[in-house]
């Protein structure tokens, strides 16, 4: 039985967050708009962009129907989003609370200057990192890219 971190699962998630634009992740909340797919508005924590993906769906994560929490292997209640993502990637409950929190529990937090989506992904990097598990190729592909969150072309941008 491996008890340790599912570090491959955990780098399918880095890769499914990455290919995610930068305008429907959001920290703040699980899930704070649900449109009928990522093209029509739907915008999601790192967390709740999984639970929609099918690979997550298959291991048995899923959003709740209210967006509210999630629901790992048909169990949800009482559960925070940390305890069920450390279910999911067999994470020490402290390590799925600093990765799947608020931007307040990130190394540079609200001062970094980077989008939610590039806060993460550094995150999820250095936790690997820590661990001797960062492959070159996420590193070769984060690093080449500008620090900073660019603003959405136009046709990304919501009216308020």
């Amino acid at each position: 039985m491996d008890t340790g971190p599912d570090f491959e699962l955990l780098k399918d998630a880095y890769a499914i967050i990455d290919g995610i634009p930068e305008t429907a992740i959001d920290l703040a909340s699980l899930c704070s708009a649900r449109g009928a797919s990522l093209e029509h508005g739907t915008v999601c924590s790192p967390a709740g962009w999984l639970a929609r993906h099918p690979d997550f769906n298959a291991l048995g994560l899923a959003p709740s129907d209210d967006d509210g929490t999630l629901v790992f292997k048909g169990e949800a209640e009482g559960k925070t989003v940390a305890e069920v993502m450390a279910q999911v990637f067999r994470l020490p409950p402290a390590d799925a609370g600093h990765l799947f929190g608020d931007r307040n529990t990130y190394t540079l937090g609200d001062d970094s200057g980077l989008s939610d989506k590039r806060l993460w992904l550094r995150e999820v990097r250095d936790y690997l990192r820590a661990h001797g598990q960062l492959e070159a190729s996420i590193e070769d592909r984060l690093d080449s890219r500008a620090p900073f969150a660019e603003p959405p072309p136009p046709q990304q941008t919501r009216a308020l």
